[in-house]
């Protein structure tokens, strides 16, 4: 019976993932719970359920969220982006609807939240309907300081990739700074590929992260392990397959020891970004992992892509 319910809990997982993924993609489009299911493959009757009890989080709530979060991340990178494109490019109705939402969730207007410094949208965030779980003195259980500090690259670069495939299993919840994590989800992964004979001497390995950091509260974080395929294959349970989209990105390379790849995305979104004459788009970030000649070093080589959009 125990083999029996872990199957079927693991193809639940597979199904919301689908899910997510979808959504995540398709933010400015009219999502129905009908289409929804669908893709879930659950009956429409029982999935709204399903996916609060496997979430914690009801349906209509992650939709909401998540065009919240990404409204405040455009609001704070892209200056030149009208509220109202903003707005509908996020599947509302129109700007009214959305300012309303806006400032129900964060409790300023989206100008106001637009025109504010660092210090001050922090602070919003730490009392904002989204993060749940923030107390006084934190930021989505991270302690708040108005002083950044920063891992330099040893190269930066604008490249154009092309999309890669890849098949992908999915962590939700805390993951900064927990290296033993990692460690378990790509071995994971490792082991499920290598069985399957999916593994190539071209392979690449990367780490997706679909949400927007201090916007999101830790225990709805997500992030996804990654590994490129070359081929079609059958996923299956709690290992899924994903796009990395092509396009432009910005490419920071780093030399990190494991309690420093928090410095170096502050580096790339913190100082880089806004220094450039850049503006990040709305694909996901990730890191790539390139080849290692030194195992044994305590810092590892790490490329970190940063979506931009066409100047």
């Amino acid at each position: 019976m125990e083999l029996i319910y872990n199957k079927s809990r693991l193809t639940y997982i597979s199904n919301i993932n689908k899910v997510q993924d979808y959504i995540e993609k398709n933010l400015e489009e009219d999502l129905t719970i009908d289409e929804l299911a669908r893709i879930a493959s659950f009956s429409r009757f029982h999935f709204q359920r399903i996916y609060k009890q496997m979430t914690g989080e009801s349906l209509y709530s992650y939709i909401k969220r998540l065009r919240l979060e990404r409204a405040a991340f455009i609001l704070d990178t892209n200056k030149n982006r009208s509220i109202q494109d903003i707005s509908l490019s996020l599947g509302y109705a129109n700007q009214a609807s959305f300012a309303k939402a806006f400032k129900n969730t964060y409790g300023v207007s989206a100008s106001s939240y637009r025109n504010s410094n660092k210090s001050y949208r922090d602070t919003i965030h730490r009392n904002s309907n989204i993060n749940y779980n923030n107390t006084n003195n934190s930021t989505n259980g991270k302690v708040y300081d108005n002083i950044i500090s920063y891992n330099r690259p040893i190269k930066l670069s604008v490249q154009i990739i092309d999309p890669i495939e890849a098949i992908y299993t999915r962590h939700t919840g805390s993951y900064a700074g927990d290296s033993e994590l990692f460690e378990q989800l790509f071995n994971k992964l490792y082991s499920y590929v290598v069985s399957h004979n999916y593994l190539e001497k071209d392979s690449q390995w990367f780490a997706v992260y679909h949400d927007f950091g201090e916007l999101t509260s830790e225990d709805k974080l997500r992030m996804s392990v990654c590994m490129s395929i070359n081929k079609n294959i059958r996923t299956c349970d709690e290992f899924g397959s994903m796009i990395l989209e092509g396009g432009k990105y910005a490419v920071g390379k780093f030399f990190i020891k494991p309690d420093e790849y928090q410095l170096a995305w502050n580096y790339m979104l913190s100082k880089w970004l806004p220094e450039s004459s850049y503006v990040p788009d709305d694909r996901l970030s990730f890191e790539y992992y390139p080849p290692e000649n030194n195992e044994n070093s305590q810092e590892r080589l790490v490329d970190i892509f940063i979506p931009i959009a066409p100047l």
